[in-house]
């Protein structure tokens, strides 16, 4: 007989467990000091390489503009990022009066933004307005007044989707939950239809201003009513979902101080952005967000380490249970009868599987019989133990202790778990807990980043990912 052998590999996943240390914050905050002017500055948005932003330092004339008691109003800005130079926007929205902070659609090519026109020359009586611009090769024009501005409410703070269709915005007008609320507007052909208050969920009693939707369809804002209002205004995010707004969230540290935290705006990949906040010194100033995230250069899906396996000769010359009995021995320890087997191996080890092949009428053993070692090594990898589906809104939790990277010096865990989350699409830790809104299919990607040994280090990372389908009702 020639004997050989063949072992296929079929299942599951067993990993030791590693720990590391945790570092706190996904986010570093850093003030942008070229913008500060040590007046307030709010409301900061992108504009092609620049960012545009509203100041209550020096517009119009020698000094910034003030209302009828006194307070100073808001310009409109522009600056280019590292060369600290200001210049206002564009002069076809500077009055005496306030204006600002402005939107953009994603291609640049319309604007609304909010301002102050008095007609009575008491400046800073008359309450603030939504207008429209449109953008002609470079050149900001045809300037509308929103059809649904009211002259007895405040409608400010606007916040345009990337395609133009929804307008977002803050206004105390009448029929509200109380303050200022956030409504919204849909692009219905030539016109916007009526403004609809967003509910409840995510509307208080008191104040809520500064909107941002996210391509995701997060809608992140500041409000005073929620948590109590213990720190004055805080940022909060909620999602539109089974034909309804949901509850308002507070985002965490970084992004909400003891201190007044009042506007955000965020890439689409949530990795970079404006933060407004008077948390350093009294004024508003505007601050930079970057993601403290490794940067993922290579992702392979996560491999399995085959623990079951089935075991045969596949050049055995005949195979007769009449006259010959067979097993295998497993390392000299376990014998399973039988010349064609399943086993599930314990653990990760070396094994060696020899074939008995017994002659029943000699009452004797064959010679030279199969004999292979079998070498179970766990894959090196980060490894996601979740369940490959997942129901939207619920919790769900993803563990990574099952990663086994032998010889990396861990200094963190970090995870990115898909394009359709907003500000809590990315968490830390070696065991979190996420929730899906919608449904779809996601790719979780678990970052295993080496502890950082001094300033110059540049810390490796290792990353894998599996894709989750995520179900509604």
């Amino acid at each position: 007989m020639r004997k050989n052998i063949l072992i296929i590999g079929a299942l599951l996943v067993l990993l030791p467990v590693l720990s590391a240390q945790n570092r706190d914050g996904l986010y570093k905050i850093k003030k942008q000091t070229r913008i500060s002017s040590g007046l307030d500055e709010a409301g900061a948005v992108p504009y092609e390489d620049d960012i545009v932003y509203i100041s209550e330092a020096t517009s119009v004339g020698a000094s910034s503009p003030r209302d009828s008691k006194g307070r100073r109003l808001f310009t409109v800005f522009q600056v280019t990022p590292g060369s600290g130079q200001k210049k206002q926007f564009i002069d076809q929205i500077v009055s005496q009066g306030h204006e600002g902070p402005v939107t953009f659609t994603g291609d640049y090519k319309t604007m609304v933004f909010a301002q102050q026109r008095p007609a009575d020359g008491n400046r800073g009586s008359d309450p603030l307005g939504l207008y429209f611009a449109e953008n002609t090769n470079g050149e900001w024009g045809n300037i509308k007044a929103f059809e649904h501005n009211d002259p007895g409410a405040w409608l400010f703070s606007p916040a345009l989707s990337g395609d133009g269709k929804t307008l977002f915005f803050s206004s105390n007008m009448d029929g509200g939950e109380g303050g200022f609320d956030l409504y919204v507007s849909h692009k219905e052909g030539g016109g916007w239809s009526k403004p609809e208050n967003l509910g409840a969920a995510v509307n208080s009693a008191e104040h809520e201003i500064y909107p941002f939707i996210h391509s995701s369809g997060r809608l992140i804002y500041s409000s005073t009513g929620f948590d109590n209002g213990r720190d004055g205004y805080d940022l909060f995010e909620s999602f539109y979902a089974d034909g309804k707004w949901q509850g308002a969230e507070k985002l965490q540290e970084p992004f909400n101080t003891r201190s007044n935290d009042y506007h955000v705006w965020f890439s689409e990949d949530m990795k970079s952005g404006y933060l407004t906040s008077d948390r350093q010194g009294g004024s508003k100033d505007i601050f930079g967000v970057e993601t403290t995230m490794p940067t993922f250069d290579k992702v392979d899906p996560i491999k399995k380490t085959y623990y079951k396996y089935r075991i045969y000769d596949r050049k055995l010359d005949t195979v007769d249970t009449n006259l010959f009995s067979y097993s295998w021995t497993i390392n000299d320890t376990l014998t399973i009868p039988g010349h064609n087997i399943i086993y599930r191996f314990p653990e990760p080890g070396t094994y060696v599987c020899k074939l008995n092949v017994y002659d029943i009428q000699l009452d004797t053993l064959v010679e030279g019989q199969t004999v292979k070692t079998l070498n179970i090594n766990l894959k090196e990898q980060a490894v996601i133990t979740c369940p490959d589906t997942i129901q939207a809104g619920i919790p769900v939790e993803f563990d990574a202790s099952q990663t086994f990277l032998p010889g990396f010096d861990v200094g963190r865990y970090t995870w990115d778990f898909g394009a359709e989350e907003g500000v809590t699409r990315f968490a830390e830790g070696l065991i979190v807990t996420h929730t899906y809104n919608h449904s779809g299919k996601f790719k979780v990607i678990l970052g295993v980043e080496e502890r950082k040994q001094n300033r110059r280090h540049e810390p490796e990372v290792r990353a894998n990912f599996k894709e989750v389908v995520v179900i509604s009702d």
